[in-house]
């Protein structure tokens, strides 16, 4: 079985099908200690796992515990009333039916008698093996991880009928306040944040420190009090009143119903209250619903199906042409599109961010970059051959693969004109470890392509990094362009720029150009290429092609 990823009823019926391999087979969520037993496709928490080791809690040395959060396979030994017990822990991530993804364990199970040797081994190391693990937070003096999850399920159980809430707080680019002000500093601003929670939680209630400035509490909905927490978040922002940076403490609160949910989920729903709060600039309390959970459906549904829409060919390019001042069309740049079986066509901001968030953009960008390349293969010894396309290549692309080599190893494969694969690389990309990234385009440019730098004006280290890097052309972000009809000193800056580029042997193409007048003014200035609207819109490849053959 391949330890990765899956539904319920999938889960269900493996652990029947191996429930007479091995003398126990149980799948246990390691962060809360508990058996999850799963009937009839529905998913519940069950007792303590620790329990039949005669523990009151999780030990240090669990050997699920370290396979679910390292995601490798853990192997140990406990002892029993005379018997061995060999366990097996195998992480296993599984996704529910709401979208939610669990990380929990599989443990295979053995059983048997102990020798004479095996009793002495056991006893010696005993008390080791039985420690328990610390629950609390050094610095803060409240629940750690652990803690939060065990007292939180202790919690929940000691108020069967009353209604609970689980909140999620943290502050945004907390990291900053370590780079500015010193650890110190921020070890002590997370001490007060502790002590202002505590103050507003009731004493029965669990306040904990989860990771860094990631904090938690969980009680009684009846004792939640909205207008509170807004003085206490208001208190926290104002920990640190300096110019250079304002904190600004967001917070989630997600309502708890199902209480077979593991802790982990319903912190995680906490968490997604929090997350849509900050990139919405919501107010600074948010309450987990529906919608959220909707979108994770279908973030979970874009994830889980991504392969098999890819081999499908549902994944395909669309081509938005490149022209000259009078329209005439040089070349493409090749953007990755979904087209569902029924022909509907899936915005790229529903699908993309999802992908990215996942980690396999690399593998689109990788099917882009391919189908460019077939397509440039198709066009030679046609009245098309001329043309040329371009393809994005993101920072996370130099992330998770070998972007040199890949690409080699695409025109190699085609035996196309290296030229007529251009390179689009963001400035983002490039600045994320410029130095390397750096060494990464002059790699591309000796093997031949054509580099652009693609986004420029977007960010904060156009200029330093344009006396750095060698390329071939600049691609002028449309929101520059924008300024440019409102205000003069932004369109002087515009002209500066394509008359730098010029001066650096580099060509200038300005996308999102909209309008006659754009063009004309981008004309005096010397540009000579551009992309947007006013010209053509991205367009399926055979329509592209129709375009361009005038």
């Amino acid at each position: 079985m391949d330890y990765s990823e899956y539904n319920v009823k999938e889960m269900e019926q493996f652990l029947k099908m191996t429930g007479d391999l091995y003398d126990v087979v149980r799948l246990v969520d390691p962060l809360e200690c508990r058996e999850i037993t799963i009937k009839d496709g529905q998913l519940s928490i069950a007792n303590g796992c620790y329990n039949v080791w005669e523990s009151s809690q999780r030990c240090k040395n669990c050997s699920s515990y370290k396979a679910c959060v390292s995601g490798a396979r853990r192997e140990k030994e406990e002892y029993f009333e005379n018997q061995v017990f060999h366990i097996l822990s195998n992480p296993v991530k599984l996704a529910q039916d709401d979208g939610t993804v669990l990380s929990c364990v599989i443990e295979f199970i053995t059983v048997h008698k102990a020798t004479e040797d095996e009793i002495n081994h056991v006893n010696d190391r005993r008390s080791e093996a039985f420690e328990p693990a610390t629950l609390i937070d050094p610095l803060t003096g409240i629940y750690n991880w652990d803690g939060f999850h065990q007292k939180t399920r202790e919690f929940l159980d000691l108020h069967p009928d009353e209604a609970c809430c689980i909140m999620a707080g943290d502050i945004a680019q907390f990291n900053m306040v370590n780079s500015l002000f010193g650890r110190e500093r921020a070890n002590d601003i997370l001490i007060e944040i502790s002590r202002q929670l505590q103050s507003f939680a009731p004493d029965d209630s669990i306040v904990a420190r989860l990771q860094a400035d990631q904090f938690a509490t969980c009680m009684l909905s009846s004792q939640f009090d909205n207008s509170r927490l807004l003085d206490v978040i208001e208190s926290i922002d104002l920990l640190l009143d300096d110019s250079a940076f304002r904190m600004n403490f967001t917070v989630g609160v997600f309502e708890v119903k199902d209480r077979r949910l593991p802790i982990s989920v319903m912190f995680d729903r906490a968490v997604m209250a929090l997350v849509r709060n900050r990139t919405e600039h919501a107010s600074q309390i948010s309450h987990f619903d529906e919608t959220m959970l909707e979108e994770l459906r279908y973030q979970q549904k874009i994830t889980s199906g991504f392969e098999r829409n890819l081999a499908n060919d549902e994944y395909c390019i669309f081509i938005q042409a490149q022209v000259d001042k009078d329209g005439k069309i040089l070349g493409g740049e090749a953007l990755a599109r979904w087209v569902r079986p029924n022909g509907e066509i899936v915005p790229p901001i529903r699908f993309i961010p999802v992908l990215e968030k996942a980690g396999l953009i690399a593998r689109l960008d990788r099917r882009v970059w391919e189908l460019a390349a077939k397509k440039l293969k198709e066009w030679e010894n046609t009245p098309l051959s001329h043309l040329y396309l371009s393809v994005n290549i993101s920072a996370l692309d130099f992330y998770y693969i070998d972007v040199v080599d890949a690409i080699t190893s695409l025109v190699e494969k085609y035996q196309i004109d290296r030229s007529k694969l251009k390179l689009e690389i963001t400035e983002t990309a490039i600045m994320s470890d410029a130095e390397k990234q750096i060494l990464r385009v002059h790699e591309l440019r000796n093997a031949g392509f054509i580099v652009e730098i693609d986004d420029f004006g977007t960010g904060y280290s156009s200029l330093s990094m344009l006396k750095s890097i060698e390329a071939d052309v600049l691609k002028i972000d449309m929101s520059f362009l924008r300024e440019t009809d409102r205000d003069e000193r932004s369109r002087k800056v515009l002209q500066s720029i394509v008359k730098m580029a010029a001066q650096l042997g580099m060509e200038t193409i300005t996308e999102g150009v909209e309008t006659k007048e754009q063009v004309d003014m981008l004309v005096s200035m010397g540009c000579r290429m551009f992309q947007g609207f006013y010209f053509a819109r991205p367009v399926p490849v055979s329509e592209f092609e129709e375009m361009a053959k005038g």
